[in-house]
């Protein structure tokens, strides 16, 4: 069946940030920061500001894309609701939740159109599959005079390599799209794909999109008043949800936006925790540096990891941990351990290419699997170690299996870490001799020693010991530039690298040391271009890629988290209230932005960034109200014991 998709754009009023939505569609595409996200902890989606549906994978975050339009304006998939004449529109987030409502406003009339994802205590907790309950609910209500409505269903699933057939049957629409039944009912009966319906005041319409199994539907006619009933049951969970955030500081409504974000990119029914829920999205348009972030990096997870634990979400801590204890990381035949994970918990994401869609705004390839799963990055094994290390601090068991792997973990560490590797930013050029490396392998035997010694778990003393006074001395020696007058990104080189800013994190060093604070300083004039900072200069370093790039917004509220540490108060608050600046109307934050245009690049929204904003609105509060502690690192936290399970 031929379904048509309306090329009309329209303008908006300013956000009620102030500034203005823009969400005219360049050769098809949005900006990547005029999207909002919802999710039930299993996928998401990206609601575009016109009231586009352009991205979703069902039934969760890594499968293929239902929807995805975002990646191919033309062939990519979209679902489209928006009113049939010119009009204004803006969206925001209902109170404290992830429910999202696009307000539209045309000369005769007002409607809103709520997007979600149906989540309570029980589905949270159920793994993603094909079932008949609603995936998707999307709820028009007309607020005011009369709004006629423009209504597109036009799915591609798997990223568009299968064709599709829609049939209307009892106004319901219905396809079969490979393992999938793809349901749409509604409250009004639906003639087909492309239609219009009018409303007048107090007018609801209600829309549900079901994924079965395919051959069969068995999903129930659907009505306005379970939509509205679903809408009330999702909002009281994240209501419950977000009152157990523990941050009590004046960045809160920030704060809780992050956490809402990080929540949504949990895979709850194990705790894994993706690094975006995109693939694809360019770090520089019509650039190749394009990645699939629906993953589990050990990276990334253990991060966010401590930002649960710094906003008292001990729940979401501790799943993840408990996922992490049944990946079986390494036994004593390891030589290496992944670097990520699908959602099954398989330590395989092939790389390929996707070469019929053109990509966002014509940036190719579009990729489906990550090949850093075959690097080896040295880091990984400090931000395992330093997870662990956060976790038995905050008084989660350190049972002596997990420890026979923790300690395994440590002796790779301690056996490779003078190696080459591809380091945090998994460059694909040659491996080299990262700083940022080396100094997470001195973590790992720093922390696995911490752990040890605090539940008296066995180790080999004395040649930890000696491994983590020889890192400390190479790093110290070969990894500080004189002429920089900073620890650079190689041993024995002057490059800069903003990863560098994690050694005062860790706590390699102490604040105030002069290496580490001119360090800081280095940074933020090297590499610095305003408030935002980038990974490293491209004319100092070869990643082995093609173009440009942005700056990272992880490095940036990393440099606000260096000045809180080092006591330069005002620089970092300065630094940090200009930083929130660059999210999305919606409070998102993608990977990296434009530093010219102030544009958002990469995929979005990004866990990264979003982890770095809650640690550095906490570290700032720590740093202006000197006697709050880390919460849940008590003396009297440190006298538990470990399980023998």
């Amino acid at each position: 069946m031929t379904m048509t998709r309306d090329p009309r754009t329209s303008t908006s009023p300013a956000d009620p940030k102030g500034r203005t939505v823009a969400h005219e569609r360049i050769d098809g595409y949005l900006p990547i920061g005029a999207y909002g996200l919802i999710g039930d902890c299993r996928s998401a989606a990206l609601v575009g500001v016109d009231g586009s549906i352009d991205w979703l994978c069902l039934p969760r975050f890594d499968d293929d894309a239902l929807f995805g339009r975002i990646v191919d304006a033309g062939r990519g998939g979209s679902w489209q609701l928006h009113p049939d004449e010119p009009h204004q529109v803006h969206q925001r987030y209902r109170d404290r939740t992830n429910l999202l409502d696009t307000v539209f406003s045309t000369g005769t009339g007002v409607a809103v159109v709520t997007d979600f994802m149906p989540v309570d205590d029980h589905s949270v907790v159920q793994h993603a599959r094909p079932h008949n309950h609603a995936r998707v609910i999307r709820l028009v209500e007309c607020l005011a005079g009369e709004v006629t409505m423009h209504h597109v269903f036009d799915p591609a699933p798997a990223f568009a390599r299968s064709p599709v057939t829609l049939t209307v049957e009892d106004g319901q629409l219905h396809a079969d799209a490979q393992k999938l039944h793809l349901c749409l009912s509604s409250s009004i009966e639906l003639d087909g794909p492309d239609d219009t319906f009018h409303m007048r005041a107090t007018d609801a319409v209600a829309f549900a999109l079901h994924t079965g199994v395919a051959g069969s539907c068995r999903a129930r006619p659907w009505s306005v008043e379970r939509a509205r009933a679903s809408l009330r049951a999702s909002q009281r969970y994240w209501w419950r949800w977000v009152g157990q955030v523990d941050y009590h500081g004046p960045y809160q409504q920030h704060v809780w936006r992050s956490a809402l974000a990080l929540k949504l990119m949990t895979y709850a029914p194990t705790g894994a925790i993706i690094a975006a829920p995109t693939t694809s999205l360019p770090e520089d348009i019509g650039g190749e540096r394009n990645w699939d972030y629906r993953f589990t990096w050990l990276r990334d997870a253990a991060f966010t990891l401590y930002a649960f634990f710094q906003l008292g979400l001990t729940d979401e801590a501790t799943a993840y941990f408990d996922w992490l204890t049944h990946r079986h990381l390494a036994d004593r035949k390891s030589t290496d351990i992944p670097n990520l994970f699908d959602l099954s918990g398989h330590a395989h994401a092939t790389e390929h290419v996707l070469d019929h869609l053109e990509g966002y705004r014509g940036s190719r390839p579009v990729r489906v699997g990550n090949a850093a799963v075959n690097q080896l990055q040295l880091d990984v094994y400090g931000e395992v170690l330093d997870s662990a290390y956060v976790y038995a601090r905050f008084g989660g068991a350190v049972s002596q299996t997990l420890w026979e792997e923790l300690r395994n973990i440590v002796e790779i560490a301690i056996s490779r870490w003078e190696e080459p590797d591809s380091s945090i930013w998994e460059v694909r050029s040659e491996r080299k001799q990262y700083v940022y490396s080396k100094l997470m392998c001195w973590v790992a035997v720093d922390r696995g020693m911490r752990i040890a010694d605090r539940y008296n778990l066995p180790y080999d003393k004395d040649v930890w010991r000696l491994a983590r006074l020889r890192m400390r001395r190479a790093i110290t020696s070969r990894g500080y530039s004189e002429h920089r007058r900073s620890f650079a990104q190689e041993f024995d080189n002057d490059a800069l690298d903003a990863s560098i800013l994690r050694m005062s994190q860790v706590r390699f060093l102490a604040d105030k040391d002069p290496r580490m604070q001119s360090t800081v300083r280095a940074i933020a004039l090297h590499l610095g271009e305003g408030v935002l900072v980038k990974r490293y200069l491209m004319d100092e370093t070869e990643d082995g890629l093609q173009g440009d790039e942005g700056a990272f917004f992880m490095t940036s509220f990393w440099l606000v988290d260096a000045l809180a540490h080092g006591g330069d108060l005002e620089q970092a608050e300065r630094r940090f209230e200009r930083l929130l600046h660059f999210s999305s109307p919606l409070g998102l934050f993608s990977e990296e932005v434009d530093v010219r245009t102030g544009q958002l690049l990469g995929n979005f929204p990004q866990a990264f960034t979003h982890l770095a904003l809650v640690g550095a609105a906490v570290n700032l509060e720590r740093a202006r109200r000197r006697e709050l502690g880390v919460k849940g690192l008590s003396r009297r936290r440190a006298s538990a014991r470990p399980s023998t399970a």
